[in-house]
């Protein structure tokens, strides 16, 4: 890994906002290697925990940002491993619900610390509770221009997604 030292400053931060994304994902993804899991396994899995009533794949696909034939993929593979299931509704057939199943509720336990506690716990060794919450405020205001670039506006989340208070511990 090369230390980029680039005359133009915005530059340099979009390389090193880059590199440290994905130097992030490979810590974390080193960590759910050793339960077969990926993160973004346990992304449609944790939304899936948060729902309060079964998903469509076009909105797991909103949630986690990705393109709905990406989610789609991602769930039917998800699905021959036994962690969701997809059911058709009966009165429309068109329309497809996912469902966590009993083996994805138990990844997603043991998985916790490997995913989120690892990514808090980096966050935390790297930057004091301000930085934190400015690096916050400061990738917001990012995300928000490109999506607005986008023609997308980030909306909170609806009340079908209820995360429980003890979810990022």
């Amino acid at each position: 890994m090369y230390d980029w030292e680039l005359d133009d400053d915005a530059l340099k931060a979009w390389v090193r906002l880059r590199q440290a994304s994905d130097a992030m994902d490979r810590v974390l993804e080193t960590g759910l290697g050793k339960h077969d899991a990926t993160l973004a396994q346990i992304d449609v899995l944790s939304i899936l925990s948060a729902s309060k009533s079964p998903l469509t794949p076009g909105e797991i696909a909103g949630y986690t940002f990705r393109q709905q034939h990406s989610a789609s993929a991602q769930l039917s593979r998800m699905q021959r491993a036994g962690l969701v299931k997809k059911t058709r509704s009966k009165k429309d057939q068109r329309v497809v619900k996912i469902r966590m199943q009993s083996k994805g509720g138990e990844l997603l336990k043991e998985t916790k610390e490997a995913g989120m506690g690892r990514a808090q716990s980096l966050l935390r060794s790297s930057l004091s509770a301000q930085e934190i919450k400015q690096l916050d405020a400061l990738l917001k205001k990012v995300r928000d221009q490109a999506l607005k670039e986008l023609g997308i506006k980030a909306e909170p989340l609806p009340a079908v997604i209820q995360f429980p208070a003890d979810w990022s511990k």
